[in-house]
């Protein structure tokens, strides 16, 4: 068979799905032709079908020196630089894909996206602006800029591309997602949940948004509710990873970096830390005491999480428990005045009068404003019968606690 017929028929397979046996057929035409960049490029984007990164990136980099005008070759070669973090080389084959073509929406748009990516916001709105000169329809451009106006913190623009991004295409579940984000930044909570509620509809497994709707319910007093969000997403998490190719970049929330498939351990130690709080909430003491482990084990150096677990040791009457975790907060992060307060009440409750004082005291060095620690050392001063003390500090927390409107039971 002549190589051109072979050609077409492994550029046939490929189109149909068979990435496979495209590649064994233009193996044949490279055999019969060595050195075509065509076959080189068709076959790069084979390989990368199947997942195979370094063959692909390859194949596309022979294209290239064959033929150094190759536009999609530096498109795709510099998309794969891009989801590997291979951002200046990405950027490289960008910059020369817009010299080659300079009114490509596609190369500004695939620059802009490894700009936002390195967290360079201005430069990825800037290519993402170019691309919607050339491309004003292209619902995705809206999306991505809206993406980097959300994290330069203006919403009312992330909005605006947002709404843009609908206009184009209302389907797309990601934009409301987003959108709902940009609302929760300008504290309209319930116009969030309504986009998060809106985008679910259309995307039931947008693991995002039912993370960051659970956050909302949970923040509005409806526990059962985010309790309900947090499952879901811990059901749907396997799937999620299973499906790295829908990728969608949010910002808040779970989801703080571009692909779905960064740092998803990090954002899952915080669902479970959030689903612990909640379940310490409802008196399900045991099951935030796994939450919490569970978080940690995802993220082992989150001093909060620390804290939190050992808030409910506490509340558990175990104690020693309780003091390890304060520690372990307090190693993470020296500064956390409440972690030193809570200490201090797990070593009252163990007698350790004197250092439950001292531990008090460290809470109010870092925090003057901290009430709880001056009712919890007036309590341990009364014990030591220091009763000056105790009242001067029983009485700067009546004051603290009057000027935040709250009434001491």
């Amino acid at each position: 068979m002549h190589w051109k017929s072979l050609l077409n028929e492994a550029i046939d397979r490929a189109r149909h799905g068979q990435p496979a046996e495209a590649i064994k057929l233009f193996d044949q035409v490279l055999r019969l032709h060595p050195g075509y960049d065509k076959a080189h490029y068709n076959r790069g984007c084979a390989h990368d079908e199947l997942g195979d990164t370094d063959a692909a990136i390859a194949d596309f980099s022979t294209a290239l020196k064959v033929n150094p005008q190759y536009f999609n070759a530096y498109i795709n070669r510099g998309n794969l630089y891009r989801q590997q973090g291979q951002f200046n080389h990405a950027i490289a084959d960008f910059d020369c894909a817009i010299q080659l073509q300079p009114d490509s929406s596609k190369a500004y748009g695939s620059r802009g996206l490894a700009y936002l990516e390195q967290n360079r916001y201005g430069a990825a709105i800037a290519d993402f602006s170019q691309a919607l000169q050339h491309h004003s329809r292209f619902a995705k451009l809206y999306l991505w800029r809206g993406y980097a106006q959300l994290q330069m913190e203006l919403p009312h623009k992330a909005i605006k591309d947002f709404n843009e991004a609908l206009t184009c295409d209302s389907t797309l579940a990601d934009a409301y997602h987003s959108r709902g984000l940009a609302y929760v930044e300008l504290g309209n909570l319930y116009q969030a949940i309504a986009d998060m509620n809106q985008a679910l509809e259309l995307n039931p497994v947008l693991v995002e948004a039912y993370g960051n709707r659970g956050m909302l319910r949970h923040k509005l007093g409806d526990t059962q509710g985010a309790l309900s969000d947090y499952q879901r997403v811990m059901t749907l998490v396997p799937l999620w990873q299973g499906n790295r190719s829908d990728a969608s970049p949010t910002l808040t929330g779970i989801a703080q970096s571009y692909e779905k498939t960064l740092a998803l351990p990090l954002r899952m130690a915080e669902l479970y830390n959030n689903r612990g709080t909640l379940r310490a909430e409802l008196g399900d003491a045991d099951g935030a005491i796994s939450d919490y482990t569970m978080a940690l084990e995802l993220d082992p150096d989150k001093a909060r999480t620390y804290n939190n677990r050992g808030l409910v040791c506490c509340q558990r009457g175990r104690y020693e428990a309780a003091i390890a975790d304060f520690n372990q907060a307090l190693a993470l992060d020296p500064t956390y005045a409440a972690a030193y307060s809570n200490r201090g009440n797990a070593r009252y409750q163990l007698g350790e009068v004197k250092v439950a004082i001292s531990d008090f005291s460290l809470a109010l060095e870092l925090d003057t404003n901290l009430a709880e620690a001056y009712l919890s050392r007036a309590q341990a001063r009364a014990a030591t019968q220091d009763a000056e003390g105790a009242v001067n500090d029983y009485q700067q927390a009546i004051q603290l606690r009057k000027q935040h409107c709250i009434v001491l039971s």
